[in-house]
């Protein structure tokens, strides 16, 4: 069954072959389903194959207009136009285009257009419906003759929803993806702005992290703090997201906590505003989106990549990847990845090394599906730096060189995450799937560091702080089942789904703290420091996250108009623990109610417009020590947004506009009454608009632009109400392109310009960073040497070389990354 409750259907010819359908709608489903009795009854479709007079499509011509574009999207526009079946698998339609059809056609004359230079043909079975088979001489003129077909039996089978979901055209974006609890959708039928970056996307790109896909190709995200960090976290429209808030495969607390590799990725899901009916409570509240990473599966073709990279001023690395199908169906799966990589980077001082291996397995039979996931990741960092506050009411001073490292040589941290997942699926029927997940992680960490500094003066004078070395981990089991069905109600058509989820994650820390120095940005200073405190590692915090919900999409007249409504009942038990007696100091134990409405109107199968309401929950704030509550606990707050858009399919070009309001929650310290509360606000307002595909055969696009009005609202005592959000810009560009080169078969030419607007960094609107723009370019070459295909790729980043502060809504700035190369070849055996 497809994501939106439709079914497919496999017919599997003697040499077992598979043809599999595309999604069906309600009408071809009941069509399905008839072929799918003649083998329950025994009967071969040989014996249905001979065509007669009377079963032949009628020769009449209907005149169509369907726009060219992926083979698979044109074949299910014409399918629905002529109201036929046509059965096909998405390896016959993978990497291949149709010009479409403008006029008047007959159905054998409409296939032959659509087909034409595919090496595909369209062959009628005699109970009207269609398939695709290879189109050598002699079956094209067998079929136009009326020849018998190759024997074939036919089942039924249920839609896999670990399938890779198709590329959209140009291969850097899929046609969907993960959208929560609602399962796999097709991206024009999703009541959200989604974007799912592909495993091609995310190869080219060169990026060791899935923060390097994200911040370089969309718009709404940024960095919120820098390269040459030990983490990664990432704003997206304006709120912070932490690296801890990223799922894997659906599920929080299973990714390292600071740096998530792609070495296992097969693609990233990036579902934009609050998604806590979706997912569920993020353990770090990130209400500005949610990341969902989808792991890699061996796919039907053998595979053996092996890729060395090189990266400024002397990181080496190499990868390996290796994917097989084993069974007499490929049913069983086993897909490795290994990398390994490190030198000093570009920053005064500071060196790398990591290392990780993964491994996939899977298997897919007709009614039952199960996939697990093992992931180790090591790494360690010397001379890691972190940002800087500014004090209120200097000049920001300019930024400095972007390779100086203010951080000590003494300064370390290392990593160490393991990881463990399991998901079953099983089809009870063909219209209900009952599933369940269940995943472990550990952390484990070691470092010295400070936790940034603060600059005192526009000299770059700059106090560091929270200078300390700190040894802990975070230990997380979670875990959901639910069940999936698809019934009708006249002629509503419903797709339910009921799921529950529960996480645990328990955090221990140990802290050694040293005295705090003052160094200088332009000039850093080289000190030694003595120690000023210290606790051994225990029992920092431990959190518990519980939730059920409901969701039943409600569709009318084929899916022309799908109206989504839910809801989540969230429990969160967090208990805090003093360091020195081990007791219990701070505790939540409470649950919250999360709805959701979600509506898309589909008049064509290029345009949709949708709207939603969605809610997003964070951790309660701790009060600051000079407020007179102090001691109080805050339950988990609310976030509210509120979205409309419009998504347009081209075929080959796609388009998208949204408009949105999150407001979020701040706490604040009223200045008479000395009350902590959650009464502050601030409300995130956003145009976005995005695009992705192929503007020409040879011309790519992805990218877009989002503007910002973000403001304070309700602070204490009104002293900046209006005033513009701390660390959101007024406009974001992300906008990349991709140019084949005519007369050099292989070669390709890339470019992407990214800009961000000058940015507030305090509340009151008195400092700002200026605004910024970095360019990149690269390009690769795919060739062969001998019978090996190889994809050389190189990437030029900041290739300005500018230097500029990049702003977050913590109130920190952080120095640009310096001009870098990144260079790989990869070789496919």
């Amino acid at each position: 069954m497809s994501s939106d409750g439709r079914q497919l259907f496999t017919c599997r010819d003697q040499s077992g072959g598979e043809l599999r359908t595309p999604a069906l709608r309600p009408l071809t489903h009941a069509v399905a389903v008839a072929i799918c009795a003649i083998a329950l009854t025994g009967v071969t479709a040989a014996e249905a194959a001979e065509p007669t007079a009377t079963q032949t499509a009628s020769p009449n011509e209907q005149t169509y207009d369907i726009p060219a574009g992926p083979l698979a999207t044109t074949l299910r526009n014409f399918a629905s136009s002529a109201n036929l079946l046509l059965t096909f698998t998405p390896e016959q339609t993978s990497g291949k285009t149709s010009n479409g059809i403008h006029g008047r056609y007959t159905q054998h004359a409409a296939f032959a257009a659509l087909l034409s230079g595919t090496g595909l043909a369209a062959v009628q079975l005699a109970n009207g419906a269609w398939v695709l088979q290879p189109s050598p001489t002699q079956t094209s003129d067998s079929a136009a003759n009326g020849g018998t077909l190759p024997t074939m039996s036919v089942k039924g089978q249920a839609y896999n929803p670990d399938a890779p979901l198709p590329a959209y055209a140009g291969g850097q974006v899929a046609s969907g993806g993960q959208v929560g609890m609602l399962g796999q959708k097709d991206l024009m039928d999703t009541p959200f702005s989604t974007t799912g970056y592909t495993q091609k996307k995310i190869a080219d790109e060169q990026a060791r992290s899935i923060a390097d896909v994200l911040f370089a190709n969309d718009p709404s995200v940024r960095a919120s703090i820098g390269a040459s960090n030990r983490y990664d976290a990432f704003t997206i429209r304006g709120l912070r997201v932490a690296n801890s808030d990223v799922a894997l495969n659906g599920l929080y607390g299973l990714v390292p906590n600071w740096r998530v590799g792609i070495d296992s990725v097969e693609r990233i899901d990036i579902l934009k505003g609050p998604g806590a009916f979706l997912y569920g409570m993020a353990p770090g509240g990130g209400v500005g989106g949610n990341v969902n990473i989808v792991t890699k599966r061996a796919g039907d073709d053998p595979l053996t990549e092996l890729t060395t990279d090189y990266s400024s001023d002397a990181v080496f690395g190499g990868h390996v990847d290796i994917g097989r199908r084993y069974g007499d169906r490929k049913q069983f799966g086993v897909r490795f990845n290994a990398s390994l990589d490190g030198g000093s980077t570009p920053y005064d001082g500071e060196s790398t090394r990591s290392g990780d291996v993964s491994l996939g397995l899977d298997y897919r039979g007709d009614r039952f599906r199960l996939s697990g996931d093992f992931i180790y990741q090591n790494d360690h960092t010397h001379a890691q730096e972190r940002g800087y506050a500014i004090t209120p009411g200097i000049a920001v001073p300019a930024a400095p060189d972007p390779r100086t490292n203010l951080s000590q040589s003494y300064d370390f941290s290392n990593s160490q995450s393991t990881t463990g997942m399991v998901r079953g699926e099983y089809d009870l029927t063909h219209n209900v799937t009952v599933f369940a997940a269940i995943g472990a992680n550990t952390f484990h960490f070691d470092k010295r560091e400070t936790n940034g500094g603060t600059i005192l003066n526009d000299a770059g004078d700059v106090k560091i702080t929270s200078n300390a070395f700190q040894k802990g981990q975070y230990d997380t089991v979670t875990g959901e089942v639910g069940v999936r069905g698809r019934f009708s109600t006249g002629p509503i058509d419903h797709e339910v789904t009921l799921s529950a989820n529960a996480l645990n994650q328990v955090y221990k820390l140990g802290q050694t703290s040293y005295a705090d120095y003052v160094s200088n940005i332009y000039s850093p200073v080289r000190v030694s420091t003595a120690v000023t405190s210290s606790y051994p590692e225990s029992k920092a915090t431990d959190l518990t996250m519980s939730s059920i919900a409901l969701a039943d999409t409600l569709s009318w007249h084929d899916d022309l108009v799908q109206l989504t409504l839910g809801g989540r009942e969230q429990h969160v038990d967090s208990k805090s623990y003093s360091s020195t007696t081990g007791q219990v100091t701070r505790q939540y134990n409470d649950g919250v109610f999360t709805p959701a409405i979600a509506l898309v109107i589909r008049p064509v199968q290029q345009f949709s417009f949708y709207a939603n309401y969605v809610e997003g929950l964070t951790p309660g704030p701790t009060p600051p020590s000079t407020a007179v509550n102090s001691g109080d606990v805050f339950a988990p707050f609310k976030s509210k947004q509120y979205e409309i858009g419009t998504k347009f399919d081209f075929g080959r070009v796609g388009f998208g506009v949204s408009a949105f309001q999150i407001e979020v929650p701040n706490g604040i310290t009223d200045p008479t009454t000395h009350i902590y509360s959650l009464n502050g606000e601030q409300r995130n307002r956003g145009l976005e608009l995005t695009t992705y595909g192929e503007i020409t055969r040879r011309v790519r696009l992805l990218g877009g632009i989002t503007f910002f009005d973000a403001r304070q609202t309700h602070t204490a005592g009104g002293a900046t109400d209006g005033k513009f959000a701390i660390g959101v810009p007024k406009t974001q560009v992300t906008l990349g392109t991709e140019w084949d080169v005519p007369y050099i078969n292989g070669l390709t030419l890339t470019s992407r310009v990214i800009y961000t607007g000058s940015t507030f960094v305090d509340a009151a609107n008195q400092q700002s960073v200026p605004s910024w723009t970095r360019l990149d370019l690269g390009a690769r070459y795919a060739t062969k040497a001998g019978n090996i295909p190889l994809v050389f790729r190189g990437t030029v980043t900041n290739a300005l070389n500018h230097r500029y502060w990049e702003a977050n809504p913590s109130g920190y700035v952080i120095g640009a990354a310096p001009l870098m190369a990144w260079l790989s070849v990869t070789a496919d055996f």
